[in-house]
């Protein structure tokens, strides 16, 4: 059966050949339209079925379709991906010296045999950032491609050296819970 990864995320990529399964990826544009008033997690797991039905439904074969999405959550306000340079400096100042929940949704678009199966999840960790100065904000941003990455961070890079203190599974904080996934691949395979 093949396994289809609807993503173009370079960290998605990796973190799927670490699990040693052969998969292709194949992307749509997808608006990705976030509505803080609701549940968080429900809004995340949304813009991750909405990437992998993109897919799917362009699919005719037996296909396990995989989609998935990341937010950062502090005092219930979603930070996505900042848009511009005041926007990511904004999140970063706020997320500073504070700690903020990270979600990442799976979902799981199957056809196998005839029949269609949707395996729909999330797994969230709390991450702890120390204080940052204004000055350390605004090199980051200048030197770091952050307008691809919820809360203007990645976690895996040299963001790191701000980060004192994680909660839950690193996987899900970097963007994939590859332990979740790999248990739903199973049920399939």
């Amino acid at each position: 059966m093949q396994i289809i990864l609807a993503s173009s995320s370079p960290r998605r990529k990796e973190l799927m050949k670490i699990m040693n399964i052969p998969f292709k990826i194949i992307k749509r544009d997808v608006l990705e339209e976030l509505d803080e008033h609701k549940n968080h997690y429900e809004e995340c797991m949304k813009t991750a079925k909405a990437k992998a039905l993109a897919v799917y439904k362009e699919t005719t074969d037996d296909v396990i379709v995989i989609g998935s999405d990341t937010i950062v959550s502090f005092n219930n306000k979603i930070y996505g991906k900042p848009k511009n340079y005041q926007e990511a400096f904004r999140m970063l100042k706020i997320l500073s010296d504070n700690s903020h929940e990270v979600i990442s949704s799976l979902c799981l678009l199957i056809r196998k045999d005839g029949k269609e199966y949707e395996e729909l999840t999330y797994d969230k960790g709390i991450v702890y950032i120390d204080k940052m100065s204004d000055e350390e904000i605004d090199e980051w941003i200048k030197n770091n491609d952050v307008y691809n990455k919820a809360g203007a961070y990645a976690i895996q890079e040299e963001f790191g050296k701000f980060i004192w203190k994680i909660e839950g599974d690193y996987f899900s904080i970097v963007g994939f819970p590859i332990h979740k996934l790999y248990e739903l691949l199973k049920k399939y395979k």
